[in-house]
């Protein structure tokens, strides 16, 4: 077990951890001991049925079982391997032992959860099944699950899921009150939505909604422990948040100096009007190193929050006043708030948990609230999304943009009538949109298959016709994919495919009447206002004449490139592309310096050229007004 240097335990959903016969480990006695495990094995060995069994047996509700094991695995097995944070099973079960460590910050232990046994070794010594078999075995792993969840419950008995509450905090697998409490949280947060999923081991289980269903708080004797820094703590009471701070340093000589983030007060000069999606290429142990500048020899980095994978902690790295260095596009940093989520984009299946889908969903959902931006696909965007100055793909294909904008309030569906709207919404599905894609981390030349957020463009109407743009089916290939919530004009239509316009190109999606990828919608969409082609943008910074008078130099305005990252992307006179915001800033944030040491350092421009954020192909573009006229997508 270690601990960052803020002081908090890294532990893992579902470790109720350590093991039973570990010496000074205080734990709580296991009502559940007494009952006939035997009846829980025995029977039909789909998950539903023994999820009913196991909460006869155990007396834990049915649905409190299954939003348990919801969240740790979306009721998946995993063929009884182990998951990242080292969780078997359904019910992620975990050898590791929960016990409390002296605060960093306080010098003190964490408050008020007992030291208590792994879930794993607790099950099999309350059940009397072999560890070996609660690992491997899904029904033996879900009875085991059951037994740990009864044996933390004094009245089992008990029926409402509120009356549930501790219990369920004590399965999180951390003595912190407030990570427990956040645990329960997100496990009630599954009563109340409900969930259906198709497992992997091919069985159809279903939780229905309980909307009134609410965590006892009093229960969990939550005691949210703060750490240094908390002034600038920017999160939603309903998840655990901690700060752990970015350094402010120079990451250059004078007079070229430059910081890793740049003070601003954006609630005063500049919009928040973008939430990015990144996925950090690092484990949440080295991220947080790297965060703190203790990873590499004066190498600095920022972005504003990291989930992390196995719980959905978060970590608040900059204030969001200011500008973090997250996306390699400055005009998308002036105006975003960058959200880092613990995982690789090439490891299909192994870190976009539940639990980290629902955490950033609160959190950006509360950042919204405050900062104003709007909860859709032109403003929830991911890293890949935006022109940057070195090629980006996060969070790549395996990212669930459908799952993740349901859970967001924001669902993607249609808005328009299909027999008279030329406006489409890509809405592929995701487990059922399975590809295998070539170029995984460690997985030889080809990627298991696995659930996927996009459709392909080609050049052709015909499955034999090349991907647009000359792209592959390498995972980091991006340029021919058409993600989920992605906007496009139909411009032609044969038999079952679409005609669209990408990158100034022609291109063609599949979508079978009787399986659509597409949903009809609803929007305004631009063309050509004149004879000539129309140039993109990658930021919508102010014309030359908005920095006379100031000490800023001019920054031109950088154009939109295509996928050899030269050519610059124009769209023709004829094709026609769907508007996402008719109210863009236009404006460019001055910050060079690490003392404020150059002249016009912290000065925003504010131009008079206006621009529209359209949808140019898998990335968004801008073009200025007057080169386009704006048209009903009708």
């Amino acid at each position: 077990m270690t601990r960052t240097q803020t002081g908090r335990l890294r532990l893992g959903v579902g470790a109720s951890v350590g093991a039973l016969a570990l010496a000074g480990l205080a734990l709580i006695t296991p009502s559940a001991a007494a009952q006939d495990w035997s009846a829980c094995l025995e029977g039909p060995s789909d998950t539903q049925a023994t999820f009913e069994r196991a909460a006869k047996v155990s007396g834990v509700p049915t649905d409190v079982l299954l939003a348990v094991g919801y969240l740790g695995s979306r009721w998946s097995h995993n063929d009884g391997a182990p998951s990242t944070s080292g969780g078997y099973g359904v019910m992620h079960l975990t050898d590791q032992p929960v016990t409390a460590e002296p605060s960093a910050a306080k010098g003190d232990r964490n408050r008020g959860l007992p030291d208590r046994a792994g879930s794993l070794p607790l099950a099999a010594d309350i059940t009397g099944i072999g560890a070996a078999r609660l690992r491997n075995d899904p029904v033996a792993n879900i009875c085991g699950g059951a037994a740990v969840l009864a044996s933390y419950q004094p009245a089992t008995n008990a029926q409402a899921p509120a009356a549930w509450s501790k219990a369920v905090a004590l399965n999180a697998g951390t003595a912190a009150e407030d990570e427990a409490l956040h645990y329960a949280r997100l496990v009630f947060d599954v009563l109340r939505t409900g969930a259906t999923a198709t497992n992997d081991l091919g069985d159809s289980v279903t939780l229905a909604a309980h909307p009134g269903a609410t965590v006892d708080t009093q229960a969990v004797e939550d005691s949210r422990l703060l750490l240094p820094g908390v002034q600038e703590l920017e999160c939603p009471s309903s998840i655990a948040c901690d700060v752990v701070e970015a350094q402010y340093r120079s990451t250059g000589p004078a007079p070229t100096q430059y910081v890793n983030y740049d003070l601003a007060d954006r609630e005063k000069d500049l919009s928040v009007d973008y939430l990015v999606v990144h996925n950090t290429e690092c484990t949440y142990d080295v991220c947080t190193k790297l965060i703190k500048g203790e990873a590499e020899p004066n190498r600095f980095v920022s972005w504003h929050y990291t989930i992390r994978s196995n719980d959905g902690h978060v970590d608040q790295h900059v204030a969001n006043r200011n500008v973090a260095a997250h996306a390699g596009n400055w005009y998308l940093n002036m105006h975003s708030i960058g959200v880092e989520h613990e995982g690789k984009a090439g490891e299909p299946g192994q870190w976009y948990t539940e639990a980290l889908y629902r955490s950033s969903a609160q959190l950006v959902r509360y950042l919204a609230k405050n900062y104003g931006y709007e909860l859709d696909r032109a403003h929830v965007v991911g890293h890949e999304e935006f022109g940057s100055s070195n090629y980006k793909w996060d969070p790549g294909p395996y990212w669930d943009w459908e799952h993740y904008m349901q859970i967001l309030g924001a669902p993607i569906r249609g808005h328009g009538n299909k027999h008279t709207s030329n406006i489409v919404t890509v809405k592929p599905g995701f487990a059922d949109n399975q590809r295998v894609l070539e170029g995984c981390y460690g997985a030889g030349p080809t990627c298991p298959a696995f659930g996927t957020n996009y459709v392909d463009v080609r050049t052709a109407p015909s499955d034999t016709a090349p991907l647009v743009e000359g792209s592959t089916e390498l995972v980091s290939d991006r340029n021919a994919r058409a993600v989920a919530g992605h906007q496009f004009y139909v411009a032609d239509r044969q038999g079952d495919w679409l005609q669209v316009w990408w990158d100034g190109l022609e291109g063609w999606i599949k979508s079978p009447k009787d399986d659509p990828v597409v949903v009809p919608s609803q929007g305004e969409v631009v063309e050509a206002a004149g004879a000539g082609p129309v140039t993109v943008y990658q930021r919508a910074y102010p014309e030359e004449a908005a920095y006379a008078g100031t000490p800023v130099p001019y920054q031109g305005q950088p154009t939109l490139a295509g996928a050899d990252n030269k050519t610059p992307i124009t769209l023709q006179p004829g094709q026609q592309y769907v508007l996402a915001d008719k109210t863009v800033p236009t404006d460019y944030y001055y910050a060079k310096s690490f003392d404020n040491s150059l002249p016009g350092d912290k000065t925003v421009v504010t131009g008079q050229q206006k621009y529209y954020q359209v949808w140019v192909g898998h990335r968004f573009g801008y073009v200025k007004a007057e080169d386009v006229r704006v048209l009903s997508g009708q």
